[in-house]
């Protein structure tokens, strides 16, 4: 059972939150031709300034695939 899980900035509305979430979970579908009642998706609001600190905490570098201006991935 895959979940996927989305760290942002505040500030979306709940629609624009379900949307995105919407499209995530069916381009996992897509990909990996799974059933959608499989797929579970999250979406925390995580404030500018804790932003970095916070995101390295809950990730393990190597699991970090694209790094962002807010979070680096270590060399």
């Amino acid at each position: 059972m895959p979940h996927i899980a989305v760290s942002l900035y505040p500030g979306r509305d709940d629609a624009t939150k379900r949307d995105i979430a919407e499209k995530l979970q069916q381009f996992y579908v897509e990909t990996f031709g799974t059933d959608e009642e499989a797929v579970s998706v999250s979406i925390v609001e995580v404030p500018g300034e804790e932003f970095t600190q916070t995101i390295e905490e809950r990730y393990r570098p190597e699991d970090l695939y694209i790094a962002s201006r807010a979070v680096s991935k270590p060399e």
